[in-house]
């Protein structure tokens, strides 16, 4: 038989100390070596001395883990021991304990391994979920979606949301019931959002307590445990201005198929859309999903496709004639429109083929009777008839082909109408169909004169520029007359006339935008009210952590320990860093940001004032003005209380004076244009890390939930001791976060 001596000398040392298992090498139950984690953990020193592990005051044994062992192994010959496994409460130093797992395994000649795993972690980590699951509990009732908890149809759970949407007041009025009773009626499948878990989306009517009916948009999500997560949101106003929208473009498609003139839409250069007068033109073709440059000639196809492009970009085409392979000409105008959300090309098609033909005899016409002793006298009545021609088709042209549902007339100086359309005649109220140019500009130099307070500038001044050859484009705000005080709204383009040896004269077009008005009016008032609401929301949630707050501040006066008072305080600035934010928030007139150089400011104030240090701390900051989200703020507020709070608490010890700097910047990222950086760095001249501290470790619950919240932002922290510490975090972001 080998010599016990001889086998603790065969501990393989170098790789048994790079074990991350605690391990110690048993002669009967003597402990003859062991490596280096076990040493740590038992807070051993390196000259390692021999013991006796059963009569150790590092082990605390338990009379039924003894019975156990000596049955197992104490009184059990070598040969016959077998391996065994308990739980015992090891000591590390004079007083910090650790529960801790043991495992024997026998080994040859009454030797043994032992080996020690620490547990304690596992425990604390049960409390954390325990922790973890309470904070979400706290979200779930603050969310603004409706969520409804459900098993095998019976409603287990519900959170506040759900209980306003339904008028309800207290959860038990509808907990264990069947999700059927409460009236939701299934309207039609919706698209889940992807990534988001939810595995049924679909549209909902519900009638709630008061009677009201909501639109619901609601989606299912699965658990593990067989559970079903209803979310709901509240899409009753969405849904009533989408309805609203319908109803406009059906009118709007009405009007398109109704108008003399062929309309083609494009979308990428392809029609998406023809009206029958479109389709009469082009002899009955399928032009729908087709290229608009094929309906024409080859050689057309580059001055078409160029056209489009250029009106796509915004730029104006002037208006041009084609000649289709029967002989049909027609005049192609173009303009920038929107199709199903999307930038389109209007192109308007007027046939003119009688009229060039006209144009053409007249020319043949005029070429005979030059041939005529009475050349010349001809020739000047031509050249006056051309000069009256261009000047009358300029006047005809810019009422004709805007169509019959815009208000068009022109006018020279004064307000004088010089031609006008049946639209213009309805909305000055001149319902005699012989209505002269001359009453006209009586009625519009009214119509003016009336509107001259309504608006917020000179609208005499802005049709004298567009007389002078510069175009105007604005909104006039008009009432029908002067005594029914109706107002109206119309947006007018103003266009000089090129009218050579004329007058000067402006071709006026007009969309009446009231409706428009009134509705962009109502969605801002909606809006508004959901601010206001918002904002109350967040006002309710800072009461109640000031209650909270209120609460904690009582108990501390009921207890004597000063552990347990330390503890309370750190709660009471947690709770005071997101009542912060909430407090922000509802008095911010945006509630989906706030001022971060503000937020961190009276953060870092409000600790260092709650703490009863005889050391006069100054805060000093530099920040930059910086914006931050809900879920970016809350987490920085958690972190800077931590590190705040630890200067206070750790680095002023036995000063009279000491100087805490915070710090906010944000910088731009070289290798990506679209994020941005920002920085935020705790800085005190206290004693400093003492040596060997591990700033990450989980055994100090301030370390821990800095931890877990740079985990939440995705963020890099840092920690420094030299000439005091310094804490730096670090988290990336969109530059356009709040774009939108």
């Amino acid at each position: 038989m080998a010599d016990k001596n001889e086998l603790t000398g065969s501990w393989p040392a170098d790789w048994m100390d790079a074990l991350p298992s605690a391990l110690l090498l048993l002669v009967d139950s003597k402990v003859v070596n062991a490596n280096e984690r076990a040493r740590f953990l038992l807070g051993l020193s390196k000259g390692f001395e021999a013991f006796d592990w059963l009569q150790s005051a590092l082990f605390q044994w338990r009379n039924e883990d003894r019975t156990y062992y000596n049955a197992c192994w104490g009184d059990v010959v070598p040969s016959e021991r077998i391996p065994v496994r308990m739980e015992l409460v090891l000591k590390r130093g004079k007083q910090q304990t650790f529960q801790c797992e043991v495992r024997l395994t026998p080994g040859p000649n009454g030797t043994g391994l032992l080996q020690l795993v620490d547990i304690s972690e596992q425990q604390f980590r049960q409390q954390a979920l325990q922790d973890r699951e309470a904070h979400y509990r706290r979200l779930n009732d603050i969310a603004q979606e409706g969520i409804v908890l459900v098993k095998e149809g019976i409603v287990l759970d519900v959170n506040t949301r759900f209980l306003v949407m339904m008028g309800l007041e207290h959860p038990e009025e509808v907990i264990g019931d069947s999700i059927k009773q409460l009236g939701f009626k299934r309207l039609g499948n919706l698209e889940p959002i992807v990534g988001s878990g939810v595995i049924d989306r679909a549209d909902w009517n519900l009638i709630n307590k008061a009677g009201e009916t909501l639109h619901l948009d609601i989606g299912k999500g699965k658990l593990e445990d067989g559970l079903e997560v209803w979310m709901m949101y509240d899409v009753s106003d969405r849904k009533r201005i989408e309805f609203d929208l319908v109803q406009e473009r059906e009118r709007f498609r009405l009007l398109v198929q109704s108008s003399p003139n062929g309309i083609v839409l494009l979308v990428d250069e392809m029609v998406r859309f023809a009206n029958p007068v479109a389709h009469d033109l082009f002899e009955n073709i399928d032009v729908e999903g087709m290229k608009f440059e094929a309906l024409f000639p080859a050689s057309m196809s580059k001055r078409i496709g160029t056209s489009a492009k250029e009106t796509r970009s915004g730029r104006s085409v002037s208006e041009w004639e084609v000649e289709l392979p029967g002989g049909k000409r027609i005049m192609l105008k173009w303009k920038l429109t929107i199709f199903d959300g999307q930038p389109a090309v209007q192109v308007n098609l007027s046939d003119v083929t009688d009229r060039y033909s006209l144009m053409q005899e007249r020319i043949r016409a005029e070429v005979a009777e030059e041939a005529n002793q009475q050349l010349t006298q001809q020739i000047e009545q031509r050249i006056a008839a051309e000069s009256a021609l261009k000047g009358a088709t300029a006047r005809l042209r810019s009422i004709v082909e805007s169509g019959e549902d815009f208000i068009i007339w022109t006018a020279s100086e004064d307000h004088h109408v010089t031609s006008a359309n049946a639209n213009f005649d309805k909305w000055l109220a001149l319902e005699d169909a012989s209505s002269d140019n001359e009453s006209r500009s009586v009625a519009l130099q009214g119509q003016v004169l009336i509107s001259v307070d309504l608006n917020g500038f000179d609208i005499k001044d802005r049709f004298s520029r567009a007389l002078t050859g510069k175009p105007q484009r604005f909104e006039w705000a008009v009432s029908r007359n002067e005594t029914d005080g109706a107002r109206r709204w119309l947006q007018l383009f103003l266009n000089p006339i090129d009218s050579p040896g004329s007058k000067p004269e402006i071709s006026a077009i007009a969309y009446d935008i009231t409706e428009r008005k009134l509705i962009d009016r109502r969605i801002r008032d909606a809006l508004k009210e959901k601010e206001i609401l918002l904002q109350e929301v967040h006002h309710r949630v800072k009461n109640n952590l000031q209650i909270i707050h209120s609460i904690l501040n009582l108990q501390k006066k009921f207890v004597d320990d000063e552990k347990t008072i330390t503890g309370l305080e750190e709660i009471q600035n947690r709770v005071s860093t997101m009542s912060v934010i909430h407090e922000t928030l509802y008095q911010n007139t945006d509630v989906s940001r706030i001022s971060f150089p503000s937020y961190i400011k009276r953060i870092a104030g409000n600790i260092i004032q709650s703490y009863r240090s005889e050391t006069q701390v100054e805060l000093v900051t530099e920040l930059e003005d910086v914006e931050a989200p809900l879920d970016q703020a809350i987490p920085c507020g958690l972190i800077l209380n931590e590190w705040v709070s630890n200067a206070m608490k750790y680095a002023f010890v036995g000063r009279k004076k000491g100087t805490i700097t915070v710090k906010l910047w944000v910088q731009d990222l070289p290798d990506v244009e679209e994020e941005e950086e920002v920085f935020i760095e705790v800085k005190d001249d206290g004693v400093g890390l003492p040596e060997g501290f591990d700033w990450s470790g989980r055994d100090s619950l301030g370390l821990y939930l800095v931890q877990a919240l740079s985990e939440q932002l995705d963020a890099q922290l840092t920690a420094e001791s030299d000439e005091g510490t310094r804490f730096l975090i670090s988290f990336r972001r969109p530059k356009n976060l709040f774009d939108g």
